[in-house]
C-alpha cells in the first residue's frame, strides 16, 4: 500500500511518499467510471489559503486545514452522471476558527488553479456552522463565486454524510444521504458548464472524502404528465380549497386594485381556468382597496372567504366557491385595529379557529376561537401564537405572516412565512404545539423553503392535498423575477411529514423547483361538472289557472365546468318530472339531465336540478 502525503506551508507544496507492505492493483484509466480514485497519481492538488495537508491513503482521502484546497482527479471527464462519496468533518473545539468548517465535491470543474474559487465548475458541500447543504459556482474569469441555492438541514460534526449529485445536461440534483423516495436538497436548472473533472474541496477542519464513485447518469424517459413552475402570473398569497373534485385557487392580484378578489378553477392543480372575481367590492362588502390573502373555508354547505381590506379583516359569505360572496352585515372584524392574513382551521372536535396577523412589534401571528356564526371570534381567547425571532426572519422587516395550520398525530404545525418578502432571505417555516392556540416551538432548522438565486420570493403559502389524498403540496408565490416583485407568480412543490435524523417528525418541502415535476397523484386534467346555471333556473310563479304544461320550464340549462369560461356556459337537455295535479301553493319540480361525454363528474354530484313553481290564485 502507498500512502500519499501533499502539504502546504508558507505557499510551497511539499511531497512524501511511504511505502508500506502490499501493492495496489490499477485499474484501467482509460475508463473515467472505471477509476482508482484512490491512487494518488490521479490527482492534482490546488491550493487555497492558510497551511494545510492533503492525504490520500487507500479507501480515505483527507483534506486537512487550510481554506478552499482543492483535490481534482484528472483522470476522466465527465458530462452526465452521479458522483456520490462519503463526506466525514472532524469534530472541531468549540469557539476555535475551525467552526465554520464545511467541504464536499466538485463537478464539471474546468480551469482549475489555486485560490479559494480557482475554477470554473460547481460545488455541492455541507456547512455545519449554518446547518445547510450549499450548491455553487465559481468563475476564473467572471464572478468568483455564486451561490444557487441552500437547504437546511439538521448536521453535525463526526457523522458521515452520503453526498450525491446527479448531472444530466442543465439539470442538476444534489442530495444528502439519499434513499428510496427521497427529496432531493437542491434540485436547479443551470447551463453555465456542461463537462468536466470532479473533485473535492474544504474550508477548514479535516475533512475524509470516502466510498467515491462516478457512474453514468440518465434521466429516466419521462411517461407521466409533468408540470414546471409558475403556473399562473399576477397570482400573490394563494389559498386553494378542493371541493367536490375540482380546485378553487383564491390570490391576491399584486400590483394593481382589480375591486375584488379572483377565483380559479383545476382540476389538477397545474391547469387554471380563470373564472373572474368572486368578491367583489361595493356595497354588499366592507373596504374599497388593498384585497389581500383571501382564505377560505367550508361549514354545512356555506363557503367562508376571510381576507384583507385597507389592512383591516374582512368575512364574505357563498352559496358556490365561485361566489359572489357577500357580507350580511357589512364592515370589518374589528374597526379599530388593523389586521391582515387570515387562516381558518377546523379541529377534529369540530371548533374553529382564526389566525391572522397584527403589527404589534413588526408583524406578528394571533389566533383565537371562531364563534359559531363563523364571522366573528370569542375574544376571550385571543393570544400571541408566533412573533419574529429566528435569524431569517428579520431580513429587511421583523416579520412572521400568512399562518397556515396542520395537524397530525395530535400535534399542531403553524406553518408560515419569515422576514419581508422582498428580502433574499423571505421564505416558509414552522413551530409546533400541542394546543391550537400554543405555546408554540419553532423547528430549528427553519426554514424549511426559502428563495434562491432562481426561485426569488418565495412564500405566502397555503396547503392542497392531491386529488387522492395520498400527496400534500404548498402552494405558494414567487417574484416574477430577481428584478421585479410584481406581478408575483402562483407555483406548487410536494411538502411531506417525514422523519429527520433524530427520528423526529418533521415537514420537508421539494422546492422551490425549476424543474419538471410529476403532477400531484391522482390528477387529471379534465373538464369537471360544477354546478347548473343558476340564472336558468329561477322561480318561476303561474297563475292556478295554467296548466302544468304551460309553466314554460326551460328546456335546455346551462352548466358551470371547471374549464367553462365566465358568463358562458354549455347548454344541456332537461326533462321535467312534471305532477298530474298540484295540491299547494309551492312546488319544486325535479328534472332529468346527462352531461355531455366531454365532462367528468368527479364529484359525483347530484345531476337533477330542481326549479320553485310558485302558483298564484
Amino acid at each position: 500500500m502507498k500512502k500519499k502525503t501533499m502539504r502546504w506551508i508558507g505557499g510551497v507544496l511539499l511531497v512524501g511518499i511511504f511505502i508500506a507492505f502490499g501493492t495496489k492493483l490499477i485499474m484501467n484509466q482509460r475508463d473515467p467510471y472505471n477509476a482508482d480514485f484512490f491512487n494518488s497519481k490521479n490527482w492534482e492538488l490546488y491550493q487555497g489559503e492558510g497551511d494545510g495537508n492533503w492525504e490520500n491513503e487507500e479507501g480515505v482521502l483527507t483534506l486537512n486545514g487550510g481554506t478552499g484546497n482543492k483535490a481534482i482527479y484528472e483522470k476522466g471527464d465527465y458530462t452526465d452522471f452521479q458522483f456520490e462519496t462519503k463526506v466525514t468533518i472532524d469534530p472541531v473545539e468549540k469557539g476555535s476558527s475551525e467552526n465554520s468548517a464545511e467541504g464536499g465535491i466538485l463537478f464539471r470543474i474546468q480551469n482549475p488553479e489555486a485560490g479559494i474559487d480557482g475554477y470554473d465548475g460547481y460545488y455541492f458541500g455541507i456547512d455545519i456552522e449554518n446547518q445547510q447543504v450549499i450548491l455553487g459556482k465559481s468563475s476564473t474569469e467572471g464572478e468568483p463565486w455564486t451561490e444557487i441555492a441552500t437547504k437546511k438541514m439538521y448536521l453535525a460534526y463526526g457523522n458521515s454524510y452520503k453526498l450525491t449529485v446527479k448531472a444530466s445536461g442543465e439539470h442538476i440534483q444534489g442530495f444528502v444521504n439519499e434513499e428510496k423516495g427521497s427529496y432531493p436538497q437542491i434540485d436547479v436548472i443551470d447551463e453555465d458548464y456542461a463537462s468536466g473533472q470532479i473533485g473535492v474541496r474544504n474550508r477548514l477542519g479535516n475533512i475524509r472524502f470516502e466510498e467515491m464513485s462516478v457512474t453514468p447518469f440518465k434521466k429516466a424517459d419521462i411517461k407521466q404528465a409533468m408540470y414546471t413552475n409558475s403556473l399562473v402570473a399576477e397570482a400573490a398569497d394563494p389559498d386553494v380549497l378542493y371541493d367536490h373534485g375540482t380546485y378553487y385557487l383564491y390570490p391576491t392580484t399584486a400590483g394593481k386594485n382589480i375591486g375584488g378578489i379572483k377565483v380559479y378553477t383545476s382540476t389538477d392543480l397545474v391547469n387554471w381556468t380563470d373564472k373572474g372575481l368572486a368578491m367583489t367590492a361595493g356595497d354588499e362588502n366592507w373596504g374599497n382597496q388593498g384585497f389581500w390573502a383571501p382564505d377560505l373555508i367550508e361549514r354545512e354547505g356555506k363557503y367562508y372567504m376571510y381576507y384583507t381590506a385597507d389592512e383591516h379583516l374582512v368575512v364574505s359569505i357563498a352559496d358556490s366557491p365561485l361566489g359572489p360572496f357577500t357580507q350580511t352585515e357589512v364592515g370589518p372584524l374589528h374597526e379599530d385595529t388593523k389586521e391582515i392574513d387570515a387562516h381558518a382551521f377546523k379541529d377534529e372536535d369540530g371548533q374553529y379557529y382564526l389566525y391572522f396577523v397584527r403589527f404589534t412589534g413588526g408583524n406578528v401571528i394571533w389566533g383565537a376561537k371562531l364563534n359559531d356564526d363563523m364571522v366573528s371570534i370569542d375574544e376571550e381567547t385571543v393570544t400571541e401564537i408566533l412573533a419574529p425571532s429566528q435569524a431569517w426572519e428579520k431580513d429587511i422587516a421583523d416579520v412572521n405572516e400568512g399562518p397556515y395550520m396542520l395537524k397530525k398525530d395530535g400535534i399542531y404545525y403553524m406553518t408560515y412565512s419569515g422576514s419581508h418578502f422582498e428580502s433574499p432571505m423571505y421564505g416558509a417555516g414552522y413551530a409546533t404545539s400541542e394546543n391550537p392556540l400554543g405555546p408554540f416551538e419553532k423547528y430549528e432548522q427553519n426554514p424549511i423553503m426559502q428563495s434562491n438565486s432562481l426561485a426569488h420570493g418565495t412564500g405566502h403559502h397555503a396547503v392542497a392535498p392531491s386529488p387522492d389524498g395520498k400527496e400534500m403540496f404548498m402552494v405558494y408565490h414567487r417574484h416574477e423575477s430577481i428584478w421585479n416583485t410584481d406581478p408575483r407568480e402562483f407555483a406548487i412543490d410536494r411538502l411531506r411529514f417525514t422523519k429527520n435524523e433524530n427520528g423526529e417528525t418533521v415537514l420537508e418541502v421539494h422546492g422551490p423547483t425549476v424543474t419538471p415535476q410529476p403532477v400531484p397523484s391522482g390528477a387529471v386534467d379534465v373538464e369537471n361538472f360544477i354546478a347548473f346555471e343558476a340564472e336558468d333556473l329561477k322561480p318561476i310563479t303561474v297563475t292556478k289557472k295554467t296548466s302544468i304544461d304551460d309553466w314554460d320550464l326551460p328546456e335546455e340549462i346551462g352548466i358551470i365546468t371547471s374549464k367553462s369560461e365566465p358568463r358562458e356556459s354549455q347548454k344541456i337537455a332537461v326533462k321535467w318530472q312534471l305532477p298530474e295535479t298540484v295540491e299547494t301553493q309551492t312546488v319544486t319540480i325535479s328534472g332529468k339531465a346527462t352531461l355531455p361525454e366531454s365532462v367528468e363528474n368527479l364529484g359525483e354530484l347530484p345531476i337533477n336540478p330542481e326549479i320553485n313553481i310558485t302558483i298564484k290564485e
